[in-house]
């Protein structure tokens, strides 16, 4: 798992031959971003304006992995639905890639 900034990034390197990407509108209520089929490689961008939590395999809350706003995350591990939530009162537009 790597995680970054906008003034410092990390290369991300896979042998994937499909890209699939996503938006999602996050709120205080729990959604899924969701890929047609399963994705093994896979990176989040949080555009903001608030930090976000997400969880795989389960319902996101706020106990979960945190994304800043203006960060992201990238993770090698099949996945089909990412769910993803934001604190009470707060919102956030995240970006995903997905690869397969």
């Amino acid at each position: 798992m790597a995680i970054g900034f906008p003034d410092w990034s990390l290369r991300q390197y896979s042998s994937a031959y499909e890209e699939e990407q996503q938006k999602a509108s996050v709120t205080a209520t729990a959604s899924d971003l969701t890929f047609t089929t399963t994705v093994h490689s896979w990176r989040l961008y949080n555009d903001g304006p608030n930090a976000c939590y997400y969880a795989i395999g389960e319902t996101a809350d706020t106990d979960n992995f945190k994304i800043p706003a203006k960060s992201w995350i990238m993770e090698d591990a099949p996945v089909t639905v990412i769910s993803l939530v934001c604190a009470a009162g707060e919102t956030a537009t995240v970006y995903a890639v997905g690869l397969r």
